[in-house]
């Protein structure tokens, strides 16, 4: 097992949005072409873009310049039926698998023309959310383990879960601790969470590795499914007090836009919610294409751009970026970044911005 301490980000290239390669938004002209509520977006090589789309469960599929394309479909020429796709990832070149977290089901797609195959995850009960899909086709996720406490808060915890390519279960990669959780409020007006400010596990997974961040301490751990634990990675996480005014403002984001007695019920409940004395030092983790890896540092409730900090497959820091705190990355990229933004009315956009 080896250690990567980085001592000091200064001078680290600091990467800024770019160009506006492609924006896709919401259209009355189309309803291929149009989309609502955006599980997954996968960029591929040559540019295209496939989307799922959780209103009518389709997988669509848009050009380089964003010109609507086709819906995948199957030899039989129906489309392929999704449901809640919240993972695409890329399957050699002509091929993608698809996560459906409500039906528990990864599919199998070509991209020219083919029969889907779909694969059921084998294992009652499973409730999972997708981590990444491995080199040989085994697929990560990641199970919630806990228990409401009847007072107080107890340790949940995080199982990650491997499956063969059959959706057969082949064996639990880890067990590792999340948020505190517990009930806040009084019956009948109860809420299940955690302190203001916990940190939670985040996950992510991609070749022959998986990637997770208790978000502590500013370090992410690579872990070898077969062999274990590999690798630590660290860098200087900042100033992570927390003051009065997040605490404020938290409170604030949370009531606004309430109604008078369900604004009176949140109220309670903030008033009952204890108050973590350090921020996170992070909050997302994902795995680009090329093997980097993309940590967003924790967003405070006064932040408006978000900040990532972009690593080498080895561990070392490449460069930082900021995006406004709206845009939810999809899949990143070394010269691009693939986004998702909801605005007000809830229409959702994605576009894809060089990096400069």
């Amino acid at each position: 097992m080896t250690i990567i301490s980085t001592e000091s980000l200064e001078g680290l290239p600091a990467r800024t949005l770019g160009s506006l390669v492609v924006d896709l938004a919401y259209s009355q002209d189309s309803a291929d072409a149009s989309f609502f509520r955006v599980g997954a977006v996968l960029r591929l090589p040559s540019g295209q873009l496939i989307i799922a789309d959780g209103a009518n469960q389709r997988l669509k599929v848009f050009g380089p310049s964003g010109a609507f394309l086709r819906i995948l479909s199957g030899s039989d020429g129906l489309p392929v039926q999704v449901g809640a796709v919240t993972a695409i990832w890329p399957v050699g070149r002509n091929q993608i698998a698809v996560l459906d977290q409500r039906k528990q089901r990864v599919t199998t797609v070509l991209l020219e023309g083919g029969m889907p195959r779909s694969t059921d995850l084998v294992e009652p009960g499973l409730r999972a959310r997708p981590v990444g899909r491995l080199d040989a086709g085994q697929v990560l996720v990641r199970n919630l383990i806990f228990n409401v406490p009847k007072t107080g808060f107890d340790q949940a915890h995080v199982a990650v879960t491997r499956f063969r390519e059959d959706g057969v279960l082949l064996d639990t990669v880890g067990i590792w601790p999340t948020a505190r959780m517990g009930r806040l409020g009084e019956p009948p007006v109860q809420l299940v969470s955690g302190p203001m400010f916990e940190p939670r596990l985040v996950t992510a997974a991609g070749a022959n590795r998986l990637l997770l961040s208790d978000c502590r301490l500013a370090e992410y751990r690579v872990i070898d499914p077969d062999k274990g634990l590999v690798q630590i990675v660290r860098w200087p996480g900042g100033d992570l007090g927390v003051t009065e005014d997040d605490v404020r403002m938290y409170r604030d984001r949370r009531l606004a836009g309430l109604a008078g007695g369900q604004q009176d019920r949140t109220r309670l409940i903030l008033d009952d919610m204890p108050i973590n004395t350090a921020m996170p030092a992070c909050d997302l983790l994902k795995l680009d294409g090329e093997g980097r890896v993309w940590i967003r540092s924790y967003v405070r409730p006064a932040d408006v751009q978000q900040q990532w900090l972009v690593f080498d497959p080895a561990g070392r820091p490449l460069f930082s970026v900021e995006l406004p705190v709206a845009s939810r990355i999809m899949d990143p990229g070394a010269s691009h970044v693939t986004v998702r933004e909801t605005d007000t009315l809830n229409v959702q956009r994605i576009r894809v911005y060089g990096l400069e």
